[in-house]
Order: structure tokens, then sequence, then C-alpha cells
């Protein structure tokens, strides 16, 4: 077997579990999980196939087309990994784990914003309120702030939040 074979294989390989992490991907994300997650954030499947196959690319590239000793390709293989390493750590990796998840706003947010009665408040119980925002309509519990009876219908104005419940007070039109 030749060193060309070899980088070809590897290469092959990295393609192959490129393709089966296409298809297979929920699943072979929680088997790696599991593996890569002991390791550490700087060794994830994304950064390790990734660099493997720019050492192949390179390896092939530069085996097949100068006539450079196979150890000073190798050199020059793992250094182009290294390098294309960084690269995907620095710009792909930390922006990808910096990013929200989810683009819902807390409860908390919900402080000062306007919204409308969609079952009455009574005086001293609870009722629902329909908070509008660009993320979408929420519905959410709400006691009367005023401690006074808030109809159905009725536009409201978020005063407070304490436990995941929102007070609000009816907004009147001027």
């Amino acid at each position: 077997m030749e060193v060309l074979d070899i980088y070809w294989i590897l290469l092959w390989t990295c393609l192959g579990f490129a393709l089966l992490s296409i298809f297979l991907g929920n699943m072979l994300d929680g088997i790696l999980d599991s593996i890569f997650d002991s390791l550490g954030e700087f060794f994830n499947p994304l950064l390790v196939f990734g660099t493997l196959s720019v050492v192949a690319g390179s390896g092939v590239l530069w085996t097949k087309y100068s006539q450079t000793n196979p150890v000073y390709v190798l050199l020059i293989s793992v250094l182009t990994g290294i390098g294309a390493y960084i690269l995907i750590y620095h710009f792909l990796v930390i922006p990808m784990s910096n990013a929200e998840s989810s683009t819902s706003i807390s409860v908390n947010d919900l402080k000062g914003r306007t919204g409308e009665v969609i079952t009455t408040i009574p005086a001293t119980g609870m009722g629902e309120v329909l908070i509008p925002s660009s993320q979408g309509s929420r519905h959410e519990t709400a006691l009367s702030f005023d401690r006074q009876e808030i109809k159905q219908g009725k536009t409201i104005v978020v005063v407070e939040v304490k436990d995941q419940l929102l007070y609000v007070s009816e907004l009147e039109e001027l």
C-alpha cells in the first residue's frame, strides 16, 4: 500500500462520515456527543473530521502533484490541517456555541409590554392575556395589579412579573 492510498482512504472515510451524518445525524450526534463531551469543546466531531479531511486532501495533492519527500508531505499536510482546525474552531465552532438556541423571550422581559385580555381577569383571581411580539404572540397567566376586574378584550400593560405571573393594569385610551 502506497502513501497516496492511505491519504485516499482517509479522505473517503471522512467523506463517508459526512454523508452518514447527513442521513443519520441525530443518532450519530447522540453517540458522538457522549464520546466527545468527555474530551471537551476543543475536540468535537466537526473539528476532528474536518481536520482529517484537510490533512488527507492536502496529502493527496502534495503527493500527486509534487516530487516532495513523503515525510515532508505528511508534515505539510499536518500543518495545513492544524491551520484548518484553528480556522474552523474560531470562525465556526465558537460563534455557533455562542449563538442563542431560542428566539423566544423570557417572561421577565415582558414588563412594560402591552397586550389584550383573552380570559377575563377577576379582581382577586387569575386570567389570561395575549402579548404580541416580533417572535410571535404569547399567552400568559395574569393577575390584576390594581385588584380590579379587567374584562376580556381590554388592552393591558404588564406592570410587574413575579413567580412567572404577570401583574397587569388596564390601559385606558386617551
